[in-house]
């Protein structure tokens, strides 16, 4: 551990003196002005290149027209000028012990609109381009293999990776959004763009921040931005037909089988797809979608059991009418079965001991699900836009599954058996429908919009369960007065309406000071129905069980009313928000005649503020406040049965509790040298918190009620630093990162207060080296938990270790090799006396062939050292669970890859 540390703070301390010795006290400047009006140009970036290999040294912004650029080393290189709406500039120049400054002078800038048709520009290559806060990579700089895809290019741009989970980072920061062409694909789902999308149709890559979903809805700008990536594709390539299909076979009956076509032009894109396969990839993106959270992947799969999937979809996108109307569609369908097979073994916390409870499962389940979602964009006129959206959704499912859990008290007597056996079928049915319209006013800045949301769900199943409860005595003796047997018929029907609408005013006060206003409104209003019925001697279930039927009709009704301002400048953007408002619930109990209405007062102030050093170092600090109101499940749940040892009651008194979070991030960035630091640090802490009491009888039975903790706030907190960048005159990438949290929690055992404090401490070291015709990984973790508990002396301290490697080589004659490994060691404890540890390994080696090296035959070989063992652990406050599960093990698969592609031309060909 003190070795990883130390090797971090020297990574830290190379990056810093590899940047400084590459300044000097070389100078430029000059000044940009407009050919046509020779009046200055304020705000043009202006940015210094390398001469031989385009590679960013320096940027900066002008001044009144002016600009200056200092401490510069000696050599050759190119100035690029860009300002919105002019040609670039560019020029070579070099810089020595001879000729120390160079002074440009005026350069004049040329508009596009007056630039003469037969006047050619001749400039080299330039691989990044500052356009305020746009970050933007041409992808001509960056050579790929043929039909590498949009991830490959991703890999090369400095400042981007992609790390070991598959999340694409920029800077330090995550991508959540991508587009292609400004517009969403499948659903802005990244791995379809990211793992179909071909690299050489790719003109541009632009990065940029871009506002939440919720602050375009409201208007209301919330100090939180996304990380976006935009996907330019060159103009020879937005109209043409390209694609990817492929084909697996192997041993044990495993298959995979993948398509996806698509049909661009200028104005329309059109795609499709399929997949189908049992070799644990769900959606044409495989295992990659759950990376992202995306995809047609939500069947609850998560890597336990053996699925068989089959899925597809449809995309459109068009425009038309000058661009003032445009659609965006898409289909999507997919089935999934899955039969999973485990068994598991739970601890148990007691204030004197624990008991010991062993499970062992199996089941199959099945589901159907389809989904259409469009949205319609018109611009009514010049300051009025329209936006509607439309969503639904159909979903078909079926389970069986048998469970058997006996549970040992500490002392090695059995304490009780449960059997049960459970099937299901169920039908789900939902839409979505939004409208949301925005209003520009002549004076700038000054804005109205509102938008309206409304929603509907319902579910139709049919359940069947079996079970019986045995209990036994001190001495480990069945106790035939409290055995039970279950045999009931389940039918249950829900259904919920929502509705949500609000409004949104703002007002520039001053140039740079917004004030904005507006209210909100909601209604939810469902009824759930779920009834029981016990087999008579005639075989039929029409026996009604009156205490595990449930009737409910609920109620929430939430009226806010908000306020914010915001001041924004180019150093300092900050803002200061709060919602006041109320929340109405009414619960009525349709059985037994009783009615629960509660009110509440919902409070949710917002603290937000950024400043810049300069465009690549920024300081973040936010900090949010929330009104936390108990939930129907938490005052009054549904009365049930399927788990007679585990029961939860209500709690009618419960009072909200307040949440409050704050977050710091420092980021800087040296694109000289592809350098940066990221520190981010979280703390949260709940005041009156909702906990939970679990109430152990001598039975083993346990009973939860929820619970408002007076005098102890919960909290949480995080501390992250992460150093990556190049050594000096290297192409390899270090990544080491170090990760401090911990967290106190409280809950009741027995009516007795249990805090537990965890921190843990992980050190990660990644590597990464890479080219056109190679790319190697290493990624060393290593991690310590220590985890207190005031009402057991079994602390699961534990230590875990990970290495993860990545290594790829393309082979003379269009061969290629690789490998990806995966090693975990968790060492033993208290808790757990052995050690668990597993290597999973992965190798593939195949051959291009066809001149465009678009046809492959790949043998891949999954799990060769045959550890996929399904083996877990996991821990929560008051248990320790060890679980093993059926997983897909080793196999290897034959797969024959074509990517095709066929582009119409341009009538003049693409400037460089």
């Amino acid at each position: 551990m003190k070795n990883l540390v130390t090797l971090i703070a020297f990574c830290c301390c190379f990056c810093v003196l590899s940047a400084s010795a590459q300044t000097g006290d070389y100078t430029i400047k000059g000044a940009i002005i407009d050919t046509a009006s020779k009046t200055q140009l304020d705000g043009a970036t202006v940015t210094v290149l390398s001469d031989k290999d385009s590679i960013l040294q320096k940027y900066t912004y002008t001044n009144k027209g002016n600009f200056s650029i200092s401490k510069l080393p000696a050599g050759k290189f190119l100035l690029l000028v860009t300002y919105p709406e002019f040609v670039d500039y560019s020029a070579a120049f070099s810089l020595n012990a001879a000729n120390p400054q160079k002074d440009f002078g005026d350069i004049a800038m040329i508009l596009k609109s007056r630039m003469l048709k037969d006047v050619i520009i001749k400039a080299k290559v330039v691989a990044i381009k500052l356009k305020g806060d746009t970050t933007e990579f041409n992808a001509a700089a960056y050579a790929t293999q043929k039909n590498a895809k949009v991830e490959d290019l991703l890999k090369l741009l400095p400042g981007m990776r992609i790390n070991q989970s598959g999340v694409i980072l920029f800077q330090g920061e995550q991508v959540q959004k991508m587009l292609v062409d400004g517009e969403e694909f499948f659903g802005d789902d990244p791995a379809l763009i990211t793992k179909n999308v071909r690299a050489d149709m790719v003109s541009k890559i632009q990065v940029y921040d871009d506002k939440t979903e919720q602050a375009k809805r409201s208007g209301m700008d919330d100090g939180q931005k996304v990380k976006t990536i935009n996907v330019v594709l060159r103009e020879d390539k937005k109209r043409g037909v390209f694609g990817k299909a492929d084909a697996g076979a192997g041993n044990d009956k495993r298959y995979a089988g993948q398509v996806m076509a698509n049909k661009f032009s200028p104005k329309e894109k059109i795609a499709v797809y399929g997949n189908t396969a049992n070799t644990g990839s769900v959606g044409l993106g495989g295992g990659d979608n759950s990376k992202y959270g995306g995809g047609f992947s939500d069947y609850s799969f998560n890597g336990v059991g053996i699925p068989v999937a089959r899925d597809g979809g449809v995309h459109y996108d068009g425009k038309w009418n000058q661009d003032k109307q445009s659609l965006n569609a898409t289909y999507k369908l997919g089935g999934l079965d899955v039969d999973r097979q485990g068994s598991s073994q739970s601890k148990i916390t007691l204030p004197d001991g624990f008991n010991t409870t062993n499970s062992n499962s199996t089941s199959h389940s099945h589901n159907f699900r389809q989904n259409l979602d469009a949205r319609f964009s018109t611009k009514l006129d010049s300051v009025s836009t329209l936006d509607v959206t439309a969503s639904n959704s159909t979903s078909n499912a079926s389970s069986v599954s048998d469970n058997n859990t006996t549970t040992i008290r500490g002392n090695g007597i059995l304490l009780n058996n449960n059997t049960t056996h459970n099937s299901s079928n169920y039908n789900y049915k939902s839409g979505e429908y939004s409208a949301d319209y925005h209003l520009r006013f002549k004076k700038p800045g000054r804005t109205f919009s509102t938008y309206g949301y409304l929603s509907f769900n319902d579910s139709k199943s049919n359940d069947y369960l079996k079970s019986k409860l045995n209990y036994y005595n001190d001495s480990g003796n069945l106790d035939s007065t409290r055995s039970t047997q279950t045999d009931q018929y389940k039918p249950s029907d829900y259904n919920s309406r929502y509705v949500y609408g609000n409004f949104l005013y703002t007002e520039p006060l001053v140039k740079k000071l917004a004030l904005s206003f507006g209210m909100n409104f909601s209604n939810n209003n469902s009824r759930n129905n779920q009834r029981s019925f016990n087999r008579s001697a005639s075989g039929i279930y029409d026996v009604p069980d009156l205490l595990y039927s449930n009737d409910y009709s609920t109620t929430n009704a939430t009226h806010n009313y908000y306020a914010a301002l915001r001041y924004s400048s180019e150093i300092i953007s900050a803002g200061l928000n709060g919602q006041l408002g109320s929340l109405q619930q009414k619960q009525t109990d349709n059985i037994f005649d009783t009615v629960l209405t509660r009110k509440f007062t919902v409070f949710r102030p917002h603290v937000d503020f950024l400043y810049r050093f300069s465009k690549a170092a920024t300081i973040n600090f936010w900090y949010n406040g929330q009104t936390q109101t108990p939930s129907f499940n938490q005052i009054q749940p549904l009365r049930q049965n399927s788990d007679l040892l585990n029961i939860t009651i209500g709690n009618p008194l419960l009072k909200p509790s307040f949440s409050n979070a704050f977050s710091f991030f420092y980021r800087v960035y040296q694109a000289v040298n592809d350098q940066g630091i990221n520190l981010r640090v979280n703390y949260n802490f709940t005041s009156n918190a909702i906990v939970s009491n679990r109430m152990t009888d001598s039975a083993g039975v346990n009973t939860y009620q929820y619970s408002n903790l007076s005098g102890k706030h919960p909290n949480t907190w995080n501390t992250y630093l992460e150093i990556y960048g190049h050594p000096k005159g290297s192409s390899l990438l270090l990544l080491p990162n170090i990760n401090i949290s911990g967290n106190n929690s409280y809950n009741l055992i027995n009516n007795q207060l249990s805090k537990n404090h965890n921190i843990n401490y992980a050190v990660n070291l990644p590597i990464r080296l890479g080219a056109t015709n190679y790319s190697y990984s290493v990624n060393l973790t290593a991690s310590i938990t220590n985890n207190q508990a005031n009402l057991t002396q079994l602390a699961n301290n534990y230590k875990s270790y990970e290495l993860e490697f990545h290594q790829y080589n393309k082979l003379p004659l269009n061969f290629f090799i690789g490998t990806d490994g995966d090693y975990n060691y968790n060492a033993p404890n208290r808790v757990y006396p052995t050690a668990l540890k597993k290597f999973l390994l992965k190798a593939y080696f195949g051959k291009a062939f066809l001149k465009e090296e678009n046809l492959k035959i790949t043998l891949t070989g999954n799990d060769l050292l045959n550890q996929n063992t399904g083996y877990s652990r996991t821990n929560t406050s008051d248990s320790f669970t060890e679980s093993r599960d059926m997983v897909i093990k080793r196999f290897f698969l034959l797969t024959v890859t074509w990517d095709f592609s066929k582009f119409g031309k341009l009538a003049q060909p693409q400037k460089p």
